[in-house]
């Protein structure tokens, strides 16, 4: 169902009927803007660090579109039939006189907007019919503290809000593919500047809107079995790998079918890219694909409730962490069990060296053109003699850093004050035994 601003009220009352029935939400948005121009997504980043990024690319750019997908039990369809109503709602700040000298303001991205263009996103409808919203913290300022209470238009202005709390007040998970898009909602909804140095404030105000988060790009890494990031791809794999579970003798899966409904079935019955990033779309692809994991490996996904994934580390955001201790970050490996090591290449995006480290058994992860995170399963003295011998069998790799070392000299060599590192598993092993070993085997190779 699209909403706008002149359909806002039959969308609104659709998508509230739904909610006392509904399993989860799934989330997506299209955005004026993604990134920070000078400060692209590094290895070298603490998760605090990207933390702190993500806010403020939401508090300098603003919503386009939000999609919402409702899933829910299919009635008496019986078990495994989930129902799916899916939203894609133009979204634009209200503007108006109560505003007060605080009329909204933000950047568009080029690059952004020609990405939403190539995709059909009609700019007219969305600043002419957008629906207007705007966060908790403003409908307390402007309607409460001037004492504007009884406003006869103030559902009007509100707009989006509206929904919000309403789905707030539900209390269910949201499900979304990649954590920008709750930052998104936070800064429009509840309260810009969002407290981007305090986890645990962040975390707190995550969970008074959902008692539970699931990122189905964290999944991805977590199940292990997957190569595809991308959302379309992804969940075409994951589809065809729950196709093969069923089809085996035993059922190793739950059954699992979807029913669309109503205006949801007449414009997304086909599940191709031909509407990818139109952000209805996006949420009911994140909602099956979603489905797809819980029944693969449900075990796995409900360990990964409330970690968000980040591109480009080996962490990831950890809001029940932050919300305890406040600290944010936790590492994605088990580093008491395993270590992890930086291979730098003697050539750019070298496969060669790639194909190697995975031959000889190790995981890896690339970081850039000239450099590989590689997972050595081991730790302490064993951690030592495995990367000695992969050092030898791996050719193309000029020389190799415990990771944690990396990272604190990238950080200090760019001026920054470098934060505590992860703990290594070597334990009490020095790398400076172990690297000159190493590249000793390095060395051997090349002669």
């Amino acid at each position: 169902m699209e909403g706008r601003a002149s359909t806002f009220k039959k969308v609104l009352a659709d998508f509230e009927s739904r909610l006392p029935t509904a399993e989860f939400v799934a989330i997506d948005t299209e955005l004026t803007g993604v990134d920070l121009q000078g400060e692209p997504d590094t290895f070298e980043e603490s998760a605090q660090m990207r933390l702190e990024k993500n806010c403020r690319i939401a508090e300098r750019y603003t919503l386009i579109q939000l999609g919402l997908t409702i899933v829910g039990r299919a009635g008496e369809a019986g078990e495994g039939h989930l129902s799916c109503a899916s939203y894609n709602l133009f979204a634009f700040p209200h503007v108006g006189p109560e505003l007060l000298g605080r009329e909204p303001g933000f950047f568009c991205q080029a690059s952004a907007l020609q990405f939403n263009a190539q995709h059909h996103v009609n700019f007219n409808t969305w600043i002419r019919d957008g629906i207007p919203y705007m966060s908790r913290e403003d409908e307390e300022l402007y309607f409460r503290s001037s004492g504007a209470t009884k406003d006869a238009n103030r559902e009007e202005k509100t707009g989006l809000l509206r929904l919000w709390k309403a789905l707030c007040a539900a209390r269910l998970p949201f499900v979304v593919h990649c954590p920008l898009d709750i930052f998104f909602l936070l800064a429009a909804f509840e309260k810009r500047p969002l407290p981007r140095h305090d986890p645990r404030a962040l975390a707190m105000m995550i969970r008074k809107c959902t008692p539970k988060v699931f990122d189905t790009a964290h999944l991805h890494g977590a199940l292990g079995r997957f190569k595809r990031l991308g959302l379309v791809k992804f969940f075409e794999d994951a589809k065809a790998c729950y196709d093969e579970l069923a089809g085996e003798c035993g059922k190793t899966v739950p059954p699992l079918e979807f029913r669309l409904e109503d205006e949801t079935a007449e414009r997304y019955c086909k599940t191709d890219d031909t509407l990818a990033h139109e952000a209805g779309f996006d949420s009911l692809i994140t909602a099956q694909l979603f489905a797809y994991l819980r029944a693969i490996s449900p075990a796995c996904v409900r360990e990964a409730a409330n970690r968000l994934f980040l591109y480009r580390s080996v962490e990831y955001l950890d809001l029940d962490l932050a919300a305890k201790e406040g600290k944010v970050g936790t590492c994605m490996f088990d580093t008491s069990r395993v270590t992890l090591l930086v291979a730098v290449l003697d050539t750019p995006d070298n496969s060669d060296a790639a194909r190697l480290i995975a031959s000889a058994g190790a995981g890896y992860k690339w970081m850039d053109s000239m450099h590989i995170v590689v997972v050595i399963r081991a730790s302490g003295g064993a951690a030592v003699r495995k990367a000695a011998d992969l050092a030898a069998k791996v050719h193309g790799v000029v020389s190799w850093m415990v990771f944690d070392e990396w990272r604190a000299a990238q950080v200090t060599s760019s001026g920054r004050e470098a934060e505590p590192v992860m703990k290594t598993a070597f334990a009490n092993v020095s790398w400076d035994q172990a690297a000159p070993l190493c590249n000793r085997e390095i060395g051997r190779a090349h002669v």
